[in-house]
Order: structure tokens, then sequence, then C-alpha cells
């Protein structure tokens, strides 16, 4: 798959689109996510919109719930990743 990111605002908002390397029915997807500071972190809006046979064949028939698995699975990442930032000690 090739990636490209499309929107990229620090702490704020990041999208990218992707495309299916080697696909000639132009399946595409589109992510969005909007992140808004919290008390106590942040909260983080996806969105995701896919076109295609390859997504509604590969996502849709063959592994059905799959996309909702992948993005709880990035959150959980992204969760991880800045509460280990927050945790390594000052340089």
């Amino acid at each position: 798959m090739t990636l490209n990111v499309t929107e990229y605002e620090p702490f704020t908002r990041l999208s990218w689109e992707t495309t299916v390397d080697g696909d000639e029915t132009g399946s595409s997807a589109y992510h969005g996510w909007v992140i808004t500071p919290t008390k106590n972190g942040c909260h983080v809006l996806t969105e995701e919109t896919q076109q295609g046979p390859f997504f509604l064949e590969e996502l849709g028939y063959k592994h059905p719930g799959a996309l909702y698995h992948y993005h709880q699975d990035w959150v959980e990442r992204l969760a991880r990743a800045a509460e280990a930032e927050v945790a390594k000690p000052a340089a």
C-alpha cells in the first residue's frame, strides 16, 4: 500500500490517504484523526472511508469487523506511545 499524509497539525489533526499497490480497480481509503486535548489527556476521533473492490472483498467479506479492530489497535498503540513519552525522565 502507498500512504500519503494529507494533513498534519501537531496535537490537533492528522489525515492520510491510502492506495492499494498493484490493484487495478483503483481502491483507496482516507483516514482522519481529530485530536482534542482534555484535562486527563486527549480525545481522538477517527474517521475512515474506503472505496473500491479491494476493501469490500478483503475487509468487508473476508474479515468482517477488521476495520474496527485495526482502529482500536492504532488508538491503543498511540496511547501507549504517548504514555511512554510522558514517563521518560527529563534530560
